[in-house]
Order: C-alpha cells, then structure tokens, then sequence
C-alpha cells in the first residue's frame, strides 16, 4: 500500500541537511522516531512545453522501497522562483488519479483521517520559497511509488537570451545512480529563434537538439545509470524589432471556471545596449548590511561588490556609499561626483568595513533616502541585506510605509537579497511601491559577480514613468498594477484580462531625461483558446499581490478567502491550499486528463504513458471545424520518416484515444527512440513528441 502526503513546514527541521535535502527522498519504518535515511530515486522524466516565455513542465517520477520493512517517507523538492503546480497525479494499484484542490486545513484533516485507516490518499502542500514536500506513509516493501507534477513559469529575459532551467541537480542525493532520466524540450516563439542552445550539455548521443523550423526548436536528454551533478539548461534568443511588444491570450472555455472574460500576457522588450549619446546622468546610492551575520565570506564577497560598483562608475554620475548595522556610517554625509579623488576615498571606505551590530534596516532607509537625488537624472537606491530586521522598526509595514513616504518617487529602490535568512516579503514589498524589483543571491552565489551583472542592467532605463494604453482594449484587473522602470537589456511584463477580442494599439508611454516619449503597436487580442498557462500565470500574480498586502497588514480573511478562491477556480496551488487526491473517494481519472483543452482547435492532448515501453494511449482533440473532414494519424521517426499509420477517416468533434504499440506498418518492434505523432484535419496539423523505451 502506497500514500502521497506533504506535512507541515515544521517536520523539515527534524530532517537531516535539510538545506541539500532538496530533491531527495527520506525514509524510516514506519510510526518509528528513527533516523530518516535516503531512498533510492528510479526513473526521472520530464516533458517541457515552451512558448515564447512561458514553460509548462510535467514531471514523471518513480521511487522504489528496497527494503524489507513499511516505511514512511518524506519527499523534499523545489521549483524555480515563480513556478506555479497546477496538477498532481497520484497512481495507485494501476490506476492514475487526479487531486483535487481544497482547503489546506480540510485537505490535511482528510488525509490524516485516510491514513490512520490505512487508506491512500495523496496530498501536496506548499512550504514557502517555492519548496514542496512530500509525505509518503506507508510505502509497502520491495514496492514502487509513482506520482506526476506538472507546473507553469514564466521564464525571464536577460540581455537579448531567456533561460529554462530544469531543476535536475537536486535529485542528487539518491543513494544510487538514476536508473533511466529524460528531458524533452518543445520550444516554439512567435518570430523565430536566433539561437538554441544547452549550456553545460554538448550534442552527443545523450543529448540532441534539433530546429524543426525557423520558429520551433525541440531538445531531448536522456541516460542511464545517471549521476546529476547539474541542472539541465536551454538558452535561447529570439528575433525582434529594436523595440519588441509581444502578446499571448488565452480564452476560457466552458469546461473552465475562470468566467467568460479572456486574459492575456504583454511583454516589451527594449534594445539589448545603449548608445553613448544616450547616456543619462546616474545619481546612485549604496547601502549595504554589515552586521555581524555578515561576516567572514560574504564579507569579503561584498567588499568585492562595492568595489566593483566604485570601478564601473563614469565622470557623470554623482554617488554615496552607506554601511548599516545597528547604526548607519556613510562614506560622504551627500551625494558626491565620481571625480578620481572620490573614486579613490571610496576604495579606502570599503577597505576598511567589517561585520559588526544588528539589523537596523528601517534607519539605514531613512538615512539612505536623505540624499540630495537629481531632477533630471537616473535615481537608485541599491540596497542589500541579509537577514530580518532586527533593530530599531521591525515591523514590515510600518518600514516600507516610512520609506515610500520619504522617497516620495525620488529614487528606484533595488533590494538584493543575500542568502535565505531574509524578509522577502519586505524587500519585495520596498521594490513595488519604489518602482523597482528585488533580486536575491544563493548561499553559493557571489556577491560581487550577481551584483555587477545586475547593476549594468538597472543603471541606464530606456523609459521612466511607465504607462500601458491599451486603447480601444477593453482591459481590467492588471498586474503587477505599477509598472517599473523599462531597462536596456530588460523587459516589462503585465497580465490581465479584456474583454473585446480584436486588433488594439497599444501604446507603452514614459519620460527620458524628463521629456515625454512613447512607443505604439498594433496588437491582436484572441478570441481563440490559446494558451492556458496564461490565466493560471495571470491567477498568480493576483494571489501574489494578496499575498503581499496580507504581508503588509496582516491576515485579514477577506484577503485569505480571495486566495483561496482564486487558487480553487485557476486550479494552482497556494499556502492556502492543498491537492488531494482520494481514491478511497473519487473514482480514478480517465486515461488523459481534463488538461483545459477542449475541441475549439485540432491537437494532441498528450500520449499516456510517455515515455512508454509496451504501448501508449495517444488522446486527440478534434475541433468543430473538422466535422466532415477525415483525420490522418501517423507516426514519423526523427528524420521524418513515415513508420506508421495509425488511422484515416472521419473523425465527430469532441476527444477521441488512439493505441500505437511501438511497431511499425509490417508489425516490426521500433527501435528505443524519439517518434513523432502527426495528425491532419480540415488543413490544420497537430503533433506531439513520443518517447519508446526498450
């Protein structure tokens, strides 16, 4: 007997090296207080869907109980920053079922109710940070656990390239190699592709990349006996005007809960340098955390840093430097000009820092936002800290309040996070209410590398002030509601919802060097199903925005029940939420799940299994507009090669399983390999990768 459930956040603390326990799996008998131990990871699949830039990713794993004894078992993995899980496939006896979203308190109450009778229900928590856990009790001996996740992300643009990275390196700590890993990756783009690429994975026999066309690029990795020791990375850049505005919709069906109204996700990208003659005077600010929880290492790391800030800057900028810890000591009591003799001072002041004191991060800001900041040119604050506030106001709300109040629009505020004992929701909140965004920095980062990088990018903005006109868009609930400061190299992003599909120019306004400029496009707006990771990415924000006013003032239940609300109807899960999934209650899914596409456009809504080894089941939705018209299945090999035809005729609109068994037109057994999936319909084509597995 088998059983999938997360606990609650405290029982992390009782596993050992919980901060490299991420993506492994622990065990122990079961109802002992025994030392949890590893537990052997089996297969890892993963199954990409990229467009532009937004990620679908599925997830396939198996574990194995080798030993002789029932055990529980908790199962510890994260998701990168943003990543929303919008579904949980839990298999039991055969059988694939389904969870449900509820109530966290509701949903842990059945679980513990299910497994103190024995019965295997599956339910998935979320803990912070975007780190999940998983309780599995009771796993019988010499038996198998299965489960599928699937999540949504919206990956980010830096400097011309957008990454995808698949979280591959945290399935470390099995203790043996995987016995069989795959990532497939299906990347498409509304222009075409520059470039396409896997850092860190040569081409070889384990890993291919292959351009289907100009717009499509698929990548494909699988081993056996596998050892990661890093994450699987696809980069890639995309063709676009100097400045580029792009859009992808999504229309609610009425198999949806997410009302009749339509959403869409907007991006402008400015160009990736800036000209000399365009460069704008800088007035920067500093401030840095050097209290005593810094020191050693990053220490050292962000005298690194400063120094590096001190190098990069041109005889037009006007700068300070502030240090804080229970107190606050600045390097000059103003902003001064980047003449060789300050430069110079500078290099002495960050020389002569140490780690001393508290956290007193209220007075470091309203030191900080004394500063003399011009009319006419780029005003930031870069701000890094790396723990809570604990001197002086510590409470969030009351810091961000007095801070915006005396920034009153001055200055950009651009909080960086160091490490994982910090407040994120008050850098974050800092950066939304001062027009910029917070980034953080791993245990294992530099400092001083992530803090360069950065700081060329938000030094020069391409606009200030930013506005959207989405003309004669009738558009509503947008998110995130201010827009930041657009960057060379960077880019801005709104989701929201409207209501009449069309052809809308939108204009994106906003000064530069106090004078008014602008920029117009002429978008289409969809009225066709589209995307749907777009309402769900669109559904997270709102929470997201929830999440930071209950951070704000405190957890009223009118914000919680919104969440709560929204996280039920978008299917996503949230800290208010859990997925359960009850076979000892529901009756087990059909063969694919209700994944939001219905039959408004012809595709294939995926092959169960996948990767498979004897057969698959192979789902197609076929759309109103293919009534009257046959459908012609087939299977191609990688080279194009036609191996199979699975049918031709007349197929009625709606959902329709075809088997293919791995063998070719002659009934031959296929060799293990990648095959594509085609099928053609009232002059549309729909297709889908399939692995086969020997």
């Amino acid at each position: 007997m088998k059983s999938l459930a997360i606990v609650c956040a405290l029982f992390l603390l009782a596993l050992p090296h919980v901060a490299d326990a991420t993506g492994a799996l622990f065990v122990r008998p079961l109802n002992s207080q025994q030392t949890f131990t590893a537990m052997a990871i089996r297969t890892y699949d993963a199954s990409v869907d990229i467009q532009d830039q937004i990620a679908v990713t599925h997830v396939n794993q198996t574990f194995f109980n080798a030993t002789n004894a029932r055990v529980e078992s908790t199962f510890i993995f994260p998701l990168p920053d943003g990543a929303v899980i919008t579904e949980l496939i839990y298999w039991f006896n055969g059988r694939r079922y389904v969870a449900s979203l509820r109530e966290k308190q509701e949903a842990q109450k059945q679980y513990n109710d299910k497994v103190r009778r024995l019965i295997d229900p599956a339910l998935l928590q979320y803990l912070g940070d975007n780190i999940f856990k998983l309780n599995i009790a009771p796993i019988d001996a010499q038996s198998e656990v299965r489960f599928e996740i699937t999540y949504a992300e919206l990956l980010r643009y830096d400097f011309g390239f957008i990454d995808y990275r698949f979280l591959l390196k945290t399935t470390g700590l099995s203790p043996v190699p995987l016995e069989r890993v795959t990532v497939r990756i299906d990347a498409r783009t509304g222009t075409s592709f520059k470039s396409f690429e896997t850092p860190g994975f040569p081409v070889s026999t384990a890993n291919r990349v292959t351009q289907i066309a100009a717009d499509h690029f698929t990548a494909d990795f699988g081993d056996e006996q596998f050892i990661p020791d890093r994450d699987y990375l696809v980069r890639f850049e995309t063709r676009r005007d100097s400045v580029g505005m792009n859009v992808l919709t999504y229309s609610p069906t009425p198999a949806d809960s997410f009302g009749v109204d339509h959403f869409y996700a907007l991006w402008v990208t400015p160009p990736d340098s800036v000209p000399p003659e365009r460069v704008q005077p800088r007035d920067i600010v500093v401030t840095a955390d050097i209290s005593s929880s810094m020191e050693g290492a990053r220490m050292d790391e962000l005298r690194a840093a400063l120094s590096s800030f001190v190098d990069g800057l041109m005889p037009t900028d006007r700068f300070n430097l502030l240090a804080f810890g229970t107190g606050v000591v600045s390097f000059r009591p103003d902003l001064v000009e980047a003449t060789p003799e300050n430069v110079a001072a500078a290099r002495r002041f960050v020389a002569g820092l140490g780690a001393v004191g508290l956290t007193n991060i209220d007075g470091a800001l309203r030191e900080s936002l004394r500063m003399s900041f011009g009319e006419r040119s780029t005003n930031l604050l870069i701000f890094l800290t790396d723990g809570y506030p604990t001197w002086g106001e510590i409470e969030i709300a009351a810091i961000v309040d007095s801070a915006t109040a005396r920034n009153g629009g001055r200055a950009r505020i651009f909080p960086f996070g160091i490490g994982e004992e910090l407040s994120r929701p008050l850098l974050e909140a800092l950066a939304r209410q001062n027009g910029g965004y917070a980034t953080y920095i791993a245990e294992d980062d530099s400092i001083a590398i992530v803090v360069d990088n950065y700081f060329r990018r938000v030094t020069q903005p391409v606009l200030s002030r930013l506005s959207l006109d989405y003309g004669t868009a009738d558009v509503y609930d947008r998110y995130p509601m201010a827009l930041p400061d657009l960057f060379w190299g960077m880019q801005v992003l709104q989701f929201g919802r409207y209501r009449n599909p069309g052809r809308h120019v939108v204009t994106l306004g906003g000064t530069y060097l106090s004078e008014p400029a602008s920029f117009a496009r002429a978008i289409d707006f969809g009225d066709t199903l589209g995307n749907r990771a777009v309402a769900r990415l669109w559904a997270k924000y709102k929470i997201d925005h929830l999440l930071a006013e209950i951070a704000r003032t405190g957890e009223q239940k009118e914000l919680v029940d919104a969440i709560i609300d929204l996280s039920i109807r978008f299917g996503i899960l949230s800290p208010y939420t859990a997925m359960i999934s009850d076979p000892d209650e529901d009756p087990p899914s059909s063969s694919a799940p209700d994944d939001g596409l219905a039959p408004l456009r012809l595709a294939i809504v995926d092959g169960y299994p996948n990767p498979f080894t004897a057969q698959t089941r192979i789902v197609l939705a076929i759309p109103v507009s293919g009534s009257g018209h046959d459908a012609i299945v087939t299977i191609h090999d990688v080279n194009g090669r036609l191996v199979r035809r699975l049918a031709v005729g007349s197929l009625a609109p709606g959902r329709h399983e075809l088997t293919w068994d791995g063998r070719d037109d002659g009934g031959m057994p296929l060799p293990a390999g990648t095959y594509f999936c085609r099928v053609e319909c009232a002059g549309e084509t729909a297709t889908r990768a399939l692995v086969l597995t020997r």
